[in-house]
C-alpha cells in the first residue's frame, strides 16, 4: 500500500537524495502517517481516503486535501529518516553510517536537520489542518458519526464554543 506518497515525490522534494535507498526511508512514510495524518483526519476518513488513492478513485475535493498531505508527510518522513539513515540497527548493534568520500556529522548537527526538516512539516501540517477546517463539509466521511477520533473534530460536550459543558458539578 502506498501512503499518499511515492519514492518519486520524497525525493524530489525534500532534500533526500536520489541515491537513498527507498527501502531506509517507507517505514518512516507509513509511520508518519499513522502518527501524524490519521489523527488530523480521523481512522473512518484516513482508510477512506487511503483507500481511494491506492484505487486512484479520489474526487477533485480529495486530489486538493491530499496534495496537502503530501508535503506534510514527505517533510516529517524525512526528518524520522535523518537519524536512521546516520545511525542503523545492525547484528553487531548500532552502527554509524560513514563513505569513503563522505564525513559524518555530529550528533548537534543530526539533531540541527531533524528540527529543521520537523519546522517544514509543521508549517504543512498547519496549512492541512487550516484547510481541513474550513473545507470539512466537502468530505462526508470526515463529517461522519463513524469518524469520531479526529483530532480537529470538536468535543459534543463543548460544541458550543464557550468551552463550558452542560454538566452540573455540585461542591
Amino acid at each position: 500500500m502506498i501512503y499518499f506518497i511515492t519514492e518519486n515525490y520524497i525525493k524530489l522534494k525534500t532534500p533526500i537524495t536520489r541515491n537513498v535507498d527507498v527501502n531506509e526511508i517507507t517505514p518512516f512514510v507509513k509511520s508518519c502517517s499513522d502518527r501524524r495524518i490519521q489523527p488530523i483526519c480521523g481512522s473512518h476518513f484516513y482508510n477512506d481516503l487511503l483507500t481511494k488513492y491506492n484505487a486512484q478513485t479520489l474526487s477533485a475535493d480529495e486530489t486538493t486535501l491530499v496534495e496537502l498531505i503530501q508535503p506534510c508527510l514527505a517533510w516529517y518522513s524525512a526528518a524520522e529518516a535523518v537519524l536512521s539513515l546516520t545511525y542503523q540497527l545492525k547484528n553487531k548493534g548500532v552502527q554509524k553510517q560513514n563513505g569513503d568520500f563522505s564525513e559524518s556529522v555530529a550528533k548537534d548537527e543530526i539533531l540541527l536537520m531533524y528540527d529543521h526538516y520537523q519546522s517544514d512539516a509543521a508549517f504543512y501540517e498547519q496549512r492541512l489542518r487550516v484547510y481541513l477546517k474550513e473545507n470539512k463539509d466537502l468530505f462526508a466521511e470526515y463529517t461522519s458519526t463513524d469518524n469520531n477520533d479526529s483530532d480537529m473534530k470538536p468535543d459534543k460536550r463543548t460544541e458550543t464554543g464557550t468551552g463550558y459543558t452542560n454538566n452540573i458539578m455540585i461542591i
